[in-house]
């Protein structure tokens, strides 16, 4: 089965790397529309919460996978997972970190443990 991803996420941790690791070793076959490092976008348009070169990679998208990071509670992440929900996408947060965002709660998105089986699991509900 093909999927479509968009990761939110941030260059200062590994959370991209892990997420993205995690999801190669599924049996999907996954399309990533996350921003790469290797190329990132000249310029973000500060005008808009998301960025609309961003907002049509999550458009994309099949689902969201984010990390349960408290580093979410703020910033272009969180921005761009609220629009993903605002546009009706399945958003589940891999369990990075013992502590999870307060806004990952009380947004309702799903937690799964960083396990392949897990992540297979809430995958193949919400396709």
């Amino acid at each position: 089965m093909k999927i479509n991803i968009f990761i939110p996420h941030r260059w200062n941790n590994n959370d991209y790397g892990d997420i993205s690791a995690l999801l190669d070793r599924t049996k999907f076959s996954v399309r990533d529309y996350s921003v790469p490092s290797s190329s990132p976008f000249d310029s973000v348009d500060r005008r808009f919460n998301v960025d609309p070169q961003i907002q049509k990679q999550i458009k994309y998208a099949s689902v969201v996978i984010c990390s349960n990071r408290p580093a979410n509670n703020t910033g272009m992440a969180l921005d761009e997972i609220k629009f993903a929900i605002s546009l009706g996408k399945p958003v589940a947060a891999v369990k990075i970190t013992e502590s999870t965002s307060s806004n990952i709660s009380l947004l309702g998105i799903d937690v799964v443990s960083k396990r392949k089986d897990s992540l297979e699991t809430w995958i193949s509900k919400n396709v």
